[in-house]
This record gives C-alpha cells, sequence and structure tokens, in this order.
C-alpha cells in the first residue's frame, strides 16, 4: 500500500466517512498549491468509484489527511499550527 494516503472527515452532526487514495502531488510545491486549495474553497470534493462526491465545508466538523512526517515538515502551514502535536 505504498504511496496511499488516507482522509477522514467528521461531520457536523457527528458521522464519519474515510477515504484511501493516491499520492496527489509529486512535489512539495504541488502539494503546497492542493493544500492552500482547500484552505480557500467552500467544498471538499473527492473523485473515484465512479463518483464525484461533493461536500460543503460548513457540513464539516474536522478533516484530517495523512503524509509522511517528511513531507508534513515541507509544506508551509499558517504560523499558528502547531507541529509535533500528539494525542494526549
Amino acid at each position: 500500500m505504498a504511496g496511499l494516503r488516507f482522509i477522514q472527515i467528521e461531520f457536523i452532526d457527528g458521522s464519519t466517512a474515510r477515504y484511501s487514495f493516491p499520492v496527489q502531488a509529486g512535489n512539495v510545491a504541488a502539494k503546497q498549491v492542493k493544500l492552500e486549495s482547500l484552505f480557500k474553497d467552500r467544498f471538499l470534493i473527492l473523485q473515484g468509484e465512479g463518483k464525484l462526491t461533493v461536500y460543503p465545508l460548513e457540513n464539516i466538523k474536522s478533516v484530517q489527511l495523512s503524509g509522511e512526517d517528511r513531507e508534513l515538515e515541507e509544506i508551509r502551514l499558517p504560523a499558528h499550527t502547531i507541529r509535533g502535536a500528539q494525542l494526549a
């Protein structure tokens, strides 16, 4: 399963959805652009299994994206991001 990433979406009604997907961008700059687009858009859009799924961000409580630590360190995040956090 090398190269697979995961996204877990928690909705405001308490339900969750989890998807796996292949790596979407080959370099840090492309990953940065995709992440910035997610922060700016009103919808989370997933395409796969013959479907296009569109989630309005207003219905989403939180989103978790997996990635390798090295990749996440290279992506520029907002200054208030707490890095290295662990659930206690």
